[in-house]
């Protein structure tokens, strides 16, 4: 149990990774439905933990962000990224060798 709690991150190691970004940037993240944090609870206490996948999501988002980009798009172009950098490892069917 302890190896899969080591994956997940708290709100501070995200805004830590994140120069500028507040709480409430995440949480507009989260209203949006762009990050679904896992629920930790401690008696009353509620707090949200991210994986490592959704922390580097964020972190693209927040690149964006900075860059002038509305949220939806940054939220887009993050998931472009993200799933160009998964494939990248695959060549390209159509694409034709050049040696």
């Amino acid at each position: 149990m302890r190896d899969a709690l080591s994956d997940l991150h708290p709100m501070a190691d995200l805004l830590t990774s994140c120069p500028g970004m507040t709480k409430e940037h995440v949480y507009y993240l989260e209203q949006r439905g762009y990050v679904r944090p896992i629920k930790q609870r401690h008696g009353k206490i509620e707090r949200n933990l991210y994986t490592s996948e959704q922390l580097e999501l964020i972190k693209a988002i927040w690149g964006y962000r900075q860059a002038g980009f509305p949220p939806r798009d940054a939220y887009q172009r993050a998931l472009r990224e993200q799933s160009h950098g998964q494939l990248s490892m695959w060549p390209n069917e159509g694409a034709e060798e050049e040696l």
